[in-house]
């Protein structure tokens, strides 16, 4: 993996966000591709860390949320169950794409999806920079941050519809089933390793 690989590979993801043609050409759909296409979750985990960070902060001033959770605990609960939903996700995608007879496009999907991944990553906590330098509070910061959400699960119904080649009911389906699994894993997660978080009295 170097440096190209990667600027190709956000190249690709902002491609596609644009409806350019051309997106996936900047993708090397192969078995070597789809193996470098993890480096995108490596790079996200900084990012992650970030925003996680940010999230811990916002929490405890605005909420008096988790007054008993170490900050390194709450920043490996969100880590974790960032790598383990990615895996899961993906292993799920595998089955679903053999359901929808649509095997023959995963490997391109799992590389699109794991570049975007890093992609939408970056979209998310950029709004968030300007809050981590002082110029404005929190709240305005993850408010800025929401309407990233919206565009995320448009971003994944599009790597379903046109990556994947899911007609448009299996591909929103494809969105909340990610949605849910998200959702879970962070519930579960923060039962197991979080079970003093909470709003104060």
């Amino acid at each position: 993996m170097n440096a190209a690989d990667i600027t190709n590979g956000l190249t690709g993801a902002w491609r596609l966000a644009m409806r350019d043609p051309r997106a996936q050409a900047c993708f090397e759909i192969s078995t070597d591709g789809a193996i470098r296409s993890f480096t995108a979750l490596l790079l996200s985990l900084p990012i992650v860390f970030f925003t996680a960070t940010l999230s811990w902060r916002f929490a405890r001033e605005a909420f008096d949320i988790g007054g008993d959770i170490s900050f390194g605990l709450f920043i490996t609960t969100e880590i974790l169950s960032t790598v383990l939903y990615w895996a899961l996700f993906l292993a799920a995608m595998a089955r679903i794409a053999r359901a929808l007879k649509l095997q023959s496009s995963y490997t391109a999907y799992l590389i699109t999806y794991n570049w975007g991944t890093l992609f939408t990553t970056i979209v998310f906590a950029l709004p968030l920079v300007p809050h981590a330098l002082g110029l404005y509070p929190a709240s305005t910061g993850f408010l800025l941050a929401v309407p990233t959400l919206a565009l995320l699960a448009w971003y994944r119904w599009l790597i379903a519809r046109e990556v994947l080649g899911a007609e448009t009911g299996p591909a929103i389906a494809i969105v909340i089933f990610e949605i849910v699994l998200s959702l879970s894993v962070d519930q579960v997660l923060g039962m197991l390793l979080m079970p003093g978080a909470g709003v104060s009295a």
